[in-house]
């Protein structure tokens, strides 16, 4: 069943407008025609089922036939990451970490930072379109670019991944019973010797990831999917 975004619906809705553009891509693109059954979620993890009316590419909607609440997974990672100069990499990261369920995102800004400026409103709609894709019912939250020394979690764990040849313990190891978590991912070129230990003035626990040198997307990734593993 095909998933929409709506981040403005509400469970008092009994009736729902599509803009002009889903209009088109519903009719034109997605070819959805009158009477068919679709999903709708606003991202904050209440979901709708509906029936479409198609009017025209201009104009379609849908009249809500059910509601539901779905309760948020038990496991929260909030994800520090340094944007790749290579903006498709960074992308690419936010499509599947939203498909897998992140819950928040901040990209930042280190001393090796190639990526200074970030399009917030392309990234967002990267989200949605994952989120739609996905049929995940909350979206991830998504700050601005934010200086490493400035970042704010509640996060009850805080872990740095880094290469650098010092003593670190195993990310699986740091998050195991942890359903609340925050993880740094540096840029290409590493934290710097400073930021490395500025995590260790504020307690920031070292991990590794294994034994490869993995890109930065890809260290996120990975360390997500091992955050979510382990405490499933």
């Amino acid at each position: 069943m095909q998933q929409f975004f709506l981040p403005d619906i509400s469970p008092n809705d009994k009736h729902y407008a599509f803009d002009e553009q889903e209009s088109k891509h519903i009719a034109r693109v997605l070819r959805k025609t009158t009477g068919e059954k679709i999903r709708l979620t606003n991202g904050k993890g209440d979901l709708y089922w509906g029936i479409l009316e198609v009017y025209s590419p201009k104009k379609c909607s849908v009249t809500i036939s059910k509601y539901e609440h779905v309760q948020p997974p038990k496991t929260s990672v909030h994800m520090a990451i340094a944007p790749t100069k290579n903006m498709d990499r960074f992308e690419w990261f936010l499509e599947k970490a939203t498909e897998l369920g992140i819950h928040k995102i901040t990209p930042i800004l280190c001393e090796r930072s190639e990526r200074k400026q970030l399009k917030l409103e392309r990234c967002n709609k990267i989200i949605a379109s994952a989120l739609k894709q996905s049929l995940r019912v909350y979206a991830p939250i998504l700050e601005p670019l934010t200086p490493l020394n400035d970042l704010n979690t509640v996060a009850p764990i805080i872990c740095m991944a880094h290469c650098e040849e010092v003593e670190k313990i195993a990310l699986k190891t740091a998050l195991t019973n942890q359903l609340k978590s925050c993880i740094l991912i540096g840029p290409e070129g590493d934290f710097t010797p400073d930021e490395i230990a500025w995590a260790k003035e504020n307690n920031i626990i070292e991990v590794h990831l294994g034994d490869a040198r993995l890109r930065t997307e890809t260290a996120a990734l990975v360390a997500l999917h091992t955050a979510l593993l382990i405490n499933s």
